[in-house]
């Protein structure tokens, strides 16, 4: 049996609706401030989906202005959105001081610490990815006079042209970006399982530090699919919010007049650290991963188990991964994604695994406030799971008025809640029945 060494948090990076910052992220989260706004793209004024967690014009134009060689050739948001969050953790961990402007042959020289002592081949990326549609609204571009489909003027022009290409941007190509610019030439994978994707990107990269592939990995994920294509995708599959309602309460997770899921775009990333590396360069510590558990629910594709048990069985398995008993659980940060399934059956999967204790935890729902990032949606998560771990604060879920009486749990409802949190668990479940839970302990 392998010996697992410690893997610590040692840096923190994100981009949502409530902004570029970590710190601004946490504390307008703590204070119940929504990202989420009205929809207002071109060709999506007949969309039925009326609000989004979409990132400001303000910000957009500020990454692709950080990023700006890149953005020019790498257009599509997502990308840009994991550089971001990639270089704002690295620099957070004390691994990168250098702007964009540093050029990527020099970059070894801006490592805030000696390069003998960060090899660059025990250094990786681990991300995950959604499906990546982007901008197919113009397919009527692609048309020959006849009104059929041209699949060479579409092939053609989407590969050389199309600064937004999926040949350009293919599933990898955030992990690839990173890797290249930030010179870590060690464990690399991408993820792709839906909603679960970024959770198990981080447990992924837990793993291949714990035992002894890695000494570093950034992790997380981003996603963006706000556009008509893909409101129609999640309107079509009936998981979608279109209610007409003020776009920042439409999300209520847990509350009885839920009406589905408000999309999100954005990205979350961390920083994973074998302990005698973090140490011996001083590094700043959040709280350490003790624990995953990865399952499927093999029930339907577009449906969770409404039994739980393939939630119940991650949480299980990842608290046995973390040799940790259920009464050492103060909070989850749950899926929690405002649809009428889902928060039946986590929370029923929450009551099996905890039994009595279940009253005893507090859990919130990150979505109610920055909307649903889909495959990056474990990303953010996970950093305001960190922070709670560490400083013992808990955003609230915001705009649950109305309890469902079926979610009878303390889901820190429109305040946000001080206690001690020892350890914490991380949940997202995704379509396919893909589920992933992360145990976060406070670092002794």
């Amino acid at each position: 049996m392998i010996n697992k060494r410690r893997v610590l948090i040692t840096g923190l990076g994100m981009a949502t609706s409530l902004g570029l910052d970590v710190e601004e992220n946490w504390h307008k989260a703590l204070s119940g401030i929504s990202g989420i706004g009205k929809l207002s793209l071109p060709h999506t004024e007949n969309s039925p989906v009326r609000a989004v967690g979409s990132i400001t014009e303000a910000d957009w134009n500020r990454i692709q202005h950080e990023f700006r060689d890149d953005a020019a050739k790498e257009g599509e948001r997502r990308t840009l959105f994991a550089l971001w969050a990639a270089q704002s953790a690295l620099k957070d961990a004390g691994l990168v001081t250098s702007a964009s402007s540093v050029k990527r042959q020099a970059l070894n020289s801006e490592l805030g610490i000696p390069i003998s002592n960060l090899r660059s081949d025990r250094c990786g990326v681990v991300m995950a990815a959604g499906l990546g549609i982007n901008r197919l609204e113009d397919i009527h571009r692609w048309t020959n006079k006849d009104g059929k489909f041209d699949y060479l003027k579409f092939g053609q022009e989407y590969k050389d042209v199309h600064r937004e290409s999926l040949v350009k941007n293919n599933s990898n190509r955030p992990a690839s970006l990173i890797a290249e610019r930030f010179c870590l030439h060690g464990y690399n994978a991408t993820i792709t399982t839906a909603c679960a994707s970024a959770s198990q990107a981080i447990g992924t990269a837990y793993r291949a530090v714990s035992r002894g592939d890695a000494d570093m990995i950034a992790a997380g994920g981003a996603d963006s699919m706000i556009n008509p294509v893909g409101l129609v995708f999640f309107v079509l599959l009936s998981a979608a919010s279109v209610s007409a309602e003020a776009p920042s309460e439409i999300c209520r997770p847990f509350d009885r007049r839920r009406s589905g899921l408000v999309m999100g775009e954005g990205a979350g990333i961390v920083i994973l650290e074998e302990e005698s590396h973090a140490l011996q360069r001083g590094a700043k510590i959040y709280a350490e991963v003790t624990g995953y558990g990865s399952t499927m629910d093999a029930y339907k594709v577009t449906a969770p188990d409404p039994q739980g048990t393939g939630a119940e069985h991650a949480m299980i398995t990842a608290l046995k991964d973390a040799n940790t008993g259920i009464d050492q659980i103060d909070y989850i940060n749950a899926h929690g994604t405002s649809t009428k399934l889902n928060d039946t059956a986590e929370t029923l999967a929450i009551k099996k695994v905890f039994k009595e204790h279940a009253k005893n935890i507090s859990i919130n729902s990150s979505k109610s406030i920055i909307g649903h990032l889909l495959a990056a949606s474990g990303g953010p998560e996970f950093v305001f799971t960190a922070l709670s771990v560490k400083r013992d604060e808990l955003h609230p879920t915001i705009n649950l008025k109305n309890r469902d009486p079926k979610c009878d749990l303390d889901y820190v409802a429109n305040v946000k809640k001080q206690r001690t949190v020892r350890a914490a668990i991380s949940n997202s479940f995704g379509f396919g029945g893909q589920n992933a839970s992360l145990v976060v302990k406070k670092y002794k």
